[in-house]
């Protein structure tokens, strides 16, 4: 855990907004000046809201706390006394208080109002970032919105992954896999911390009873690839391979080929329902089948087992037998004839869409936009990247419209949120990493690096046609730092604490020999 602590000094008559500049856990303690010298009562409120020189609270799960002190006479220094986390669904889930070595309950804000008090105010935050130096990873281009969205999302990461765990935000501060999809890969991006990331996937093998989404539970095998291909962790991963079949859900596979669960375990498609873009819920549907399809070819990557590819090939026969209208096109469900953004993108992010299908899916995508949560935004830049609509995911990701990053930050957000805005989600968090999408999709699939073997022992350097004309990125991996420069078409690959060579395999490409 990194720790360090900020002080702001004011003097004040009776009242002042402090603004720590961005949001972080943290711990406060306020000095006043002259120490007081008479009986009387002095106000300390924080939160990750202010407006018009207050802190601000219009409802949801956003950081508003006040407290009332008795001024104690010869006493200049107040510590602010943070209250047990209480989760939203209550104590009986898995949830995550702070831990005891931390001395204390933590609490998001950025914001301190000192009131009823005059003289010399100085406050301190305590903060807790993860152990990531801040210089690991950095992103300069020449799209300086696109460099604000990078940031936005680095700090995000650096803010938030300070508990055992990757955890959803504060509203809950419990761990979900579809949350920790787009936690993990955008916290590689940030450093070579992979421990986090290692309790978290144990986390779910011990506690998965506790998912309720279909397709959280298929994004298992991914979290569990992608920690190998970014920590190259192969003793973890094989101790955990013999689980990793129970994710797949194979008791609720119908007749016909299709997974439909029942019970406890339901589709999601989309959280909250209202960024389902109007998708028909049916017994069996297209999103987790889609999911289930990716999820199988995981574990044969994994495995080496040739009989998840089998699997593969009978369900996605079931998939086009199943989930195609008269004229050929993906729908929702069984029996649906709509399409929604949600089926267009995971037919393209998991290789369905074939042909004149594919067209159609691009074409949806280019028509509906961000029509979809801050979660699903995840898959939605995958699928334009991997459908050939790199110029559509570079601007979603600098658009500044209803559903962007520049708009959460135009709310007051410096960590980003759980939903586009308020009225999406009136009970959100402004402290949900779900939202972080870019930290993952800028250095992944903007600038091009992919380790394509466990611990980047071989990786790929191909930045998209629609990557900045220039551009500075440097990813973390466990044997030192891969630095990217890119100045119009000139493109320059450096390694650093390694002898390793660089080939260069085609313009603008670059892999590393073993």
């Amino acid at each position: 855990m990194r720790n360090r602590t900020t002080e702001l000094t004011q003097p004040i008559s009776s009242h002042c907004l402090f603004d720590f500049g961005k949001a972080c856990y943290g711990q406060l303690e306020v000095e006043l000046s002259p120490v007081p010298s008479r009986n009387d009562l002095f106000e300390v409120v924080i939160g990750e809201c202010a407006a018009d020189g207050h802190v601000s609270y219009s409802g949801g799960f956003r950081t508003f706390k006040q407290f009332t002190f008795p001024l104690v006479p010869g006493q200049s220094v107040y510590t602010i006394p943070i209250p047990p986390h209480q989760p939203s669904y209550g104590t009986d889930m898995p949830h995550f208080p702070a831990p005891p070595e931390w001395g204390g309950e933590v609490a998001i804000f950025r914001y301190v109002e000192v009131n009823h008090w005059g003289g010399k105010v100085t406050v301190r935050r305590k903060e807790f970032y993860n152990d990531v130096p801040e210089e690991a990873s950095e992103f300069h281009s020449s799209v300086l919105e696109l460099d604000r969205v990078w940031e936005f999302c680095r700090h995000t990461l650096l803010a938030t992954s300070i508990f055992p765990c990757y955890l959803d935000g504060e509203r809950e501060r419990m761990p979900y896999e579809g949350d920790a999809y787009i936690t993990q890969l955008s916290h590689f991006c940030c450093g070579n911390d992979y421990a986090i990331a290692k309790a978290t996937i144990q986390h779910f093998l011990d506690h998965g009873d506790k998912t309720w989404p279909t397709e959280w539970l298929l994004c298992t095998p991914f979290l569990v690839r992608d920690y190998l291909l970014y920590s190259g962790d192969w003793e973890m991963v094989r101790e955990w391979l013999p689980r990793l079949p129970e994710k797949l859900l194979p008791q609720f596979y119908r007749q016909d080929g299709l997974l439909a669960p029942t019970g406890f375990i339901r589709d999601i498609v989309d959280w909250p329902p209202v960024e389902r873009d109007g998708y028909e819920m049916g017994d069996a549907n297209f999103v987790p089948n889609a999911y289930a399809y990716g999820a199988m070819q995981v574990m044969a990557e994994l495995t080496g087992d040739s009989g998840y590819l089998r699997r593969a090939e009978e369900l996605r026969q079931a998939i086009l037998r199943s989930f195609r209208d008269g004229e050929g096109r993906f729908v929702d469900s069984v029996g649906s004839r709509h399409t929604a953004l949600h089926t267009a993108v995971f037919a393209l992010r998991f290789g369905l869409a074939e042909g004149a299908e594919r067209e159609r899916c691009r074409a949806l995508l280019r028509e509906k936009g961000m029509a979809c949560s801050v979660y699903v935004a995840q898959f939605l830049l995958e699928s334009c990247f991997a459908g050939g609509l790199d110029e559509l995911g570079v601007s979603l990701m600098t658009s500044r419209g209803k559903c962007s990053w520049l708009h959460m930050m135009e709310q007051g957000a410096t960590v980003t949120m759980e939903a586009w805005d308020n009225q999406r989600k009136p009970n959100q968090d402004w402290s949900h990493p779900w939202g972080a999408a870019p930290g993952n999709i800028i250095p992944r699939h903007v600038v091009g690096v992919r380790p394509l073997a466990p611990g980047f022992l071989r990786f790929q350097v191909k930045p998209s046609p629609a990557a900045p004309r220039s551009l500075v990125f440097r990813q973390p991996t466990p044997f030192g730092a891969i630095l990217v420069q890119k100045e119009g078409d000139a493109l320059a690959v450096s390694l650093r604490e390694t002898e390793r060579k660089l080939r260069e395999t085609a313009p603008g490409e670059y892999l590393v020999e073993e």
